[in-house]
């Protein structure tokens, strides 16, 4: 193993509405579901890609995030943002530091 491999993520088991899932963070690679100027339509798909990435779960539906109830989407966002750190527009940050290297 590499001295890279203690810096992987850590899955979190956290609770929804007494529901236990278990939440995986986000990996570099998925820093390529973050666009600039995203229309609504694809916040919305982001966020469904977002929770599908971090439940590692291929079986969720689109259908199935879009009918959830707009608290338990909220709250699962939120431990989303959590798990990878997310908070005061962090995620925007990065993305413009990589943007900005890559021109």
């Amino acid at each position: 193993m590499s001295k890279l491999s203690k810096f992987l993520g850590q899955p979190k088991e956290i609770e929804i509405k007494g529901e236990k899932l278990i939440l995986f963070p986000l990996k570099v690679k998925d820093l390529v579901l973050f666009k600039e100027n995203m229309t609504a339509e694809e916040k919305m798909k982001l966020g469904g890609k977002l929770i599908k990435r971090s439940l590692n779960d291929d079986s969720i539906t689109d259908e199935e995030i879009e009918s959830m109830d707009l608290e338990t989407y909220v709250a699962v966002m939120d431990e989303i943002n959590k798990i990878n750190g997310f908070k005061d527009g962090r995620i925007a940050k990065i993305k413009e530091s990589i943007i900005s290297r890559a021109k």
